[in-house]
């Protein structure tokens, strides 16, 4: 949210101040998260997320449980052994997507 990050110094040391922002209401809202992990709880996966995003937060979860969105477990899915722009190519991304949207 705007509030909070105008008129604040990026730089400066503080706690953390931003609000918690739930998914929109009325929206069927999903997420794709990868792991460079064979399977979810890897260890390569845990350490590496997907070389870019850390799985828990590409599927929403925060250790905050008030930053936590409340993603039905049917609209998670996990893309294994997948890097953060394989995500673009992968034929089975590709397919869960098509399949949630056809419902």
């Amino acid at each position: 949210m705007d509030e909070d990050w105008e008129g604040r110094d990026r730089f400066a040391h503080g706690g953390d101040t931003r609000r918690p922002v739930p998914l929109p209401e009325g929206v069927d809202c999903f997420t794709i998260g990868a792991t460079t992990g064979k399977s979810r709880g890897d260890l390569r996966g845990l350490l590496l997320g997907d070389g870019l995003v850390p799985l828990a937060s590409a599927l929403g979860r925060h250790t905050d449980p008030r930053f936590t969105l409340a993603f039905p477990d049917s609209r998670r899915w996990i893309s294994p052994e997948t890097g953060h722009f394989e995500l673009l190519s992968r034929t089975e991304v590709y397919e869960r997507i098509h399949a949630w949207l056809a419902g």
